[in-house]
């Protein structure tokens, strides 16, 4: 064999490999695309719950009269310097307070969670 009959197979395959390689690239950058939009909603919610927990939020909330004269005689007598200050310290007394009752909410998210991802399994499965 000459050396242009060797070179010869090399390059009739080179354009077919090429393609391939290129067909490989899309497939995997289409594969990353899919994998990132799938994941934007669960990156969302992780977002979300990072605020949620995040101490010094700010929360707007309207007070009846009587509430709001306890808050202000929290302040007047000294025991804290704001309206602000009495009112988070009374909102942390109240959920320590009712320690039983999140529990009770925690559980149920928990199961409710466990039986989203139960369906999302069973439609993933079917697919």
């Amino acid at each position: 064999m000459d050396e242009n009959q060797t070179n010869a197979p090399l390059t009739a395959n080179t354009p077919t490999q090429h393609q391939s390689s290129r067909r490989d690239t899309v497939d995997d950058v289409t594969a990353a695309i899919r994998d990132f939009i799938n994941k934007v909603p669960e990156t969302v919610n992780k977002a979300v719950e990072r605020a949620m927990n995040v101490k010094d939020t700010t929360v707007l909330l309207r007070l009846s009269e009587k509430d709001s004269e306890a808050v202000d005689k929290l302040v007047s007598a000294g025991i804290f310097n704001s309206r602000n200050d009495a009112a988070a310290f009374l909102v942390s007394e109240g959920i320590k307070a009712q320690t039983a009752l999140f529990e009770r909410i925690q559980s149920k998210m928990d199961e409710i969670e466990r039986l989203r991802n139960e369906l999302r399994q069973s439609v993933t499965g079917q697919i």
